[in-house]
């Protein structure tokens, strides 16, 4: 009897050790509202409280509802197409009720690497990427080997991201072709503009627009004209030179609005008169009004609108939320065709509250 009541008083005692150790589920490791790295996480505790916990994902209706930070990183606006994109990423943070965004520039692919590698450390939730080049890769892979989703906007970069968005490039250069090389009925001479330090966005336009001239307009000449950005000033001062050395000009190739109206500004500074056709891209309120004007010169663009980066960024949140995405293609790529715009449709693409 003495032995049993032995042991019945020890078991008691271990049993009211366990409960006195008990703090009521409290894990300091796991619900103190930071990732393994000490970066506040949006995992449903209010920025001004005590451990309490707010609400359970931040937005019941799901338009918010993410588990970490959503990031933009993008090239600084050097030109009106990147102020556009900055724009429509704040408005789509904004419209999305995101507690936790930011969007971060960069003036070259040195400072922007660096960014993405400062953000691996925070442990962010999803970056939205949009490369200074294709040299931005080894960085984007560090990325990915973080396991931290990675949308692509705009330029392209050979890695293993989560989605890739963006209007078609090889399109965009294809249907310039097909109605330059239509106008000047196969044959002339047709200056093609590109800007190396745009990366893809240069070099699939131009891929595209030699695709069609190749196949269909082999008689059409092309002289090669470079940009050193997608600046008027920088078009401006190319086309001078371009101008100077070729007296008969039929057509220009010209892969930006931006870039167009400086080489537009060249053309009528020079008094030329030669020029038929001058094509764009983006979508420029201010390229658009030259093409709804000019009566001498026939001038078209093709969209590509700095609106598609809050597609992007839905598609980030749509990763989080772990929601299926449809627009997305077997290889993760939601390509968005261009719309071209000419003196007939024009007026349709005013928008005067754009900031592009």
């Amino acid at each position: 009897m003495k032995k049993f009541l032995g042991v019945m008083i020890a078991l008691f005692a271990v049993l009211l050790i366990v409960g006195c150790g008990d703090n009521g589920g409290n894990d300091t490791d796991d619900d103190n509202g930071y990732d393994d790295n000490g970066y506040e996480e949006e995992n449903g505790y209010d920025d001004n409280d005590n451990g309490e916990e707010a609400n359970d994902n931040g937005d019941d209706n799901g338009s918010g509802a993410t588990n970490g930070e959503i990031v933009v990183v993008t090239p600084a606006a050097e030109h009106g197409w990147l102020a556009g994109v900055i724009y429509f990423a704040e408005e789509a943070g904004s419209e999305l009720g995101f507690d936790n965004f930011r969007i971060l520039t960069s003036t070259d692919i040195a400072e922007q690497a660096g960014q993405l590698d400062e953000l691996i450390s925070q442990g962010v939730g999803a970056i939205v990427l949009q490369p200074h080049t294709y040299e931005i890769e080894v960085a984007a892979e560090r990325v990915i080997d973080a396991g931290i989703p990675l949308v692509l906007f705009n330029r392209h970069a050979e890695v293993d991201y989560d989605a890739y968005v963006a209007g078609s490039n090889m399109m965009m250069g294809e249907e310039a072709a097909r109605k330059i090389g239509d106008g000047l009925n196969g044959e002339g001479i047709v200056i093609t503009v590109a800007n190396p330090g745009a990366g893809s966005t240069s070099a699939v336009r131009n891929e595209g627009f030699a695709n069609i001239m190749d196949e269909y307009f082999p008689d059409i000449e092309r002289i090669e004209m470079t940009v050193e950005n997608f600046t008027q000033e920088a078009a401006l001062s190319s086309m001078a030179d371009v101008l100077v050395a070729n007296p008969q000009i039929d057509a220009i190739f010209s892969i930006d609005d931006e870039t167009s109206l400086g080489i537009l500004q060249a053309i009528r500074e020079a008094g030329r008169d030669d020029i038929q056709f001058i094509s764009g891209g983006g979508g420029a309120q201010t390229y658009f009004r030259e093409i709804y004007d000019e009566d001498n010169i026939t001038l078209f663009s093709a969209t590509y609108s700095p609106r598609m980066m809050g597609d992007a960024i839905r598609v980030a949140n749509r990763i989080l939320n772990g929601e299926a995405i449809s627009e997305l293609d077997e290889n993760n790529q939601w390509i968005i065709p261009p719309s071209i715009i000419t003196s007939d449709n024009v007026s349709n693409y005013f928008a005067e509250d754009s900031p592009y």
